[in-house]
C-alpha cells in the first residue's frame, strides 16, 4: 500500500493537520443515543444528506418510539422514508433489526451495553443486524453517545482516501476501514476520528468529488498521487486486465 503521506509518523494525521487549515475544527456538537443513530445511518446508506435526515425526521414524527417503529407494518415505514436508497429493503430491515435488538437484550430496545465491549466486538455485535454493514454500525459506534473509536468510511472518505494512497486501490469501502484504522494514531480520541471523518468528507463533497475533481484548488495536492483520476484511472485500468 503506498503511504503518499507519509511525512509524519500517521499519513492521516498529516492529512487531518492539511484539512484544519482549510475547513476548520469538526468537532462534535450534539450525539444521538445509540439506537437513534443506528435508524440514522440504516435510513442514510447510499443516500445524500438531506434526504436522509429527512427521512430520520419524518420516522420520529410519526413514530411515537422506536419501539413503535419495531412494530411498525413495512408499508407504514416505507411511506417514512421513501425518497431514500433502497428505501424498500431499508423498509424491510429496519424494524427486524429492532425488533432483534429487543430479543438480544431481554426485550429492552438498548445499545448501551455496547460501551462495555472491545471495539471490534461491539462493531461485529451491530454487523449481525440485518442492513447493518461496517459504515452504519461505525456511525452507531462513533457519531452516537458512545463515543468509541471507529472510522466511518462513508463514499466521500472512502474515495478520498483511495485517491491518496492510503488504502488499497482494489478496496472496496467496507474493506477500507481496517487499514484505515491500523494508521489511526493510538492516542486520537473519538472526537479526533470524527473530526477526521468531518474534514474527508468535506473534503470529498466540495473538492475531491467522484467525476470532476478540483484538484488544482485541493489543499493536499502537492502530495495526492491522484490515484483512480486522470492518467492514474488508466494505468489502474490497464494493470487489472
Amino acid at each position: 500500500m503506498q503511504l503518499s503521506l507519509a511525512l509524519s509518523s500517521s499519513p492521516l494525521a498529516a492529512v487531518r493537520d492539511r484539512l484544519l487549515s482549510t475547513f476548520g475544527p469538526q468537532r462534535p456538537t450534539q450525539r444521538l443515543d445509540p439506537v437513534s443513530q443506528l435508524v440514522k445511518a440504516a435510513v442514510s446508506a447510499r443516500t445524500p444528506d438531506a434526504p436522509s435526515w429527512s427521512a430520520f425526521r419524518r420516522l420520529l414524527t410519526r413514530f411515537p418510539s422506536w419501539e413503535d417503529l419495531a412494530e411498525a407494518p413495512e408499508p407504514a415505514v416505507l411511506e417514512a422514508i421513501h425518497d431514500v436508497a433502497f428505501a424498500a429493503d431499508k423498509a424491510r430491515q429496519l424494524p427486524h433489526a429492532l425488533r432483534l435488538i429487543q430479543i438480544r437484550c431481554k426485550w429492552r430496545l438498548t445499545l448501551d451495553h455496547l460501551k462495555d465491549l472491545e471495539i471490534d466486538s461491539a462493531r461485529w455485535w451491530l454487523q449481525g443486524l440485518p442492513g447493518v454493514g461496517v459504515e452504519a454500525a461505525a456511525c452507531v459506534l462513533n457519531f452516537s453517545s458512545l463515543a468509541m473509536r471507529a472510522i466511518v468510511v462513508d463514499s466521500h472518505v472512502h474515495r478520498v482516501t483511495k485517491r491518496l494512497g492510503l488504502i488499497p486501490a482494489t478496496a472496496d469501502a467496507a474493506h477500507a476501514y481496517r487499514p484505515l484504522m491500523d494508521q489511526i494514531p493510538d492516542h486520537w480520541s473519538s472526537d479526533d476520528l470524527f473530526e477526521l471523518h468531518g474534514l474527508i468528507k468535506g473534503l470529498g463533497q466540495l473538492v475531491c468529488e467522484q467525476e470532476t475533481p478540483q484538484c488544482g484548488a485541493c489543499p493536499l495536492k502537492a502530495q495526492c498521487p491522484r490515484i483512480g483520476v486522470g492518467h492514474s484511472a488508466a494505468v489502474l485500468a490497464w494493470r487489472g486486465r
